[in-house]
């Protein structure tokens, strides 16, 4: 009987440390993995993150069972992010491991991401990517995400993305080079070339010419210099690259611009060729 006793006294020591303790400590912060930035010409998508972490360190094992999932507190989508007026539709990472299930409002961590949470006290995970090449309007996007765990809200954050100012040309004049040829040479005549542009901000344009607003002789300025204007859109625009234009421009949309320069008096010139390098500088605000 005496050897029945300490078995069973074995038996209950043994047995004792394995009752399951409740989670007691899962104290959850969150913070947003700020990108650089938005660049409208980049062809890479930009990457949003969300870093989860315990503020009392790696938790109980039994924590690994909890559900954590995040919400927008916003009319807007979980992975979208908005100025006010305009929204960027996130969309969802391919071959993303981090989800056990996800909707455009909702999205609920795996068992698996929620187990290294608890056993690191740490996790970040990519949530959305923004498609590159859309021309956004420039500014901040942001938008609030709630976090919750078994159905209550712990935490919230607050992702944001600055779209910086871009612009972009299209068609003949899209690798930063345009040629328009004035034929012989007659006083008054003019010549045009149109170009395509797009921008998400302010829009304006510079002139400089080369030979100072003159068509030079193939010898040299010295020679023989024929005058010139330049028009940007039917508006007149100094050539020395002091004087700005803006241009019209529907945010994000594709716009249509022109570029006319027009003779002054040749007086007589001297036969050869004549050419100038006008610059066109555009500058986003």
């Amino acid at each position: 009987m005496r050897i029945d006793a300490l078995v069973a006294s074995v038996l209950c020591a043994i047995g004792a440390p394995l009752t399951a303790q409740a989670c007691s400590e899962f104290n959850l912060a969150a913070q947003p993995v700020e990108p650089e930035g938005y660049n409208p010409n980049s062809l890479s998508p930009v990457s949003l993150q969300i870093e989860l972490f315990l503020i009392d360190g790696p938790a109980e094992r039994s924590c690994a069972s909890h559900v954590v999932e995040i919400k927008s507190r916003t009319v807007n989508g979980v992975r979208d992010l908005s100025d006010g007026s305009t929204i960027i539709p996130g969309v969802i990472p391919p071959g993303q491991s981090a989800f056990a299930s996800h909707t455009d409002t909702k999205i609920r961590l795996s068992p698996e991401a929620v187990d290294q949470l608890v056993s690191t006290g740490r996790l970040v995970f990519e949530y959305a990517w923004i498609k590159a090449g859309a021309y956004y309007p420039s500014g901040l996007y942001t938008n609030v995400l709630d976090i919750t765990v078994n159905g209550n809200e712990v935490t919230s954050v607050e992702p944001e993305i600055t779209v910086f100012p871009a612009m972009r040309l299209f068609s003949d004049m899209a690798n930063g080079y345009g040629q328009v040829d004035f034929g012989a040479l007659e006083s008054n005549e003019e010549v045009a070339s149109s170009f395509i542009y797009q921008s998400n901000a302010k829009l304006t344009v510079t002139a400089y010419s080369l030979n100072q607003g003159t068509l030079a002789h193939e010898d040299g300025a010295s020679i023989y210099a024929v005058p010139y204007s330049a028009f940007i859109n039917d508006n007149a625009i100094a050539v020395d690259g002091n004087q700005s234009l803006e241009l019209d421009g529907n945010f994000g949309a594709r716009n249509m611009g022109s570029v006319r320069l027009r003779l002054g008096d040749i007086g007589i010139p001297v036969a050869g060729e004549y050419a100038d390098i006008l610059t066109l500088s555009f500058t986003t605000d």
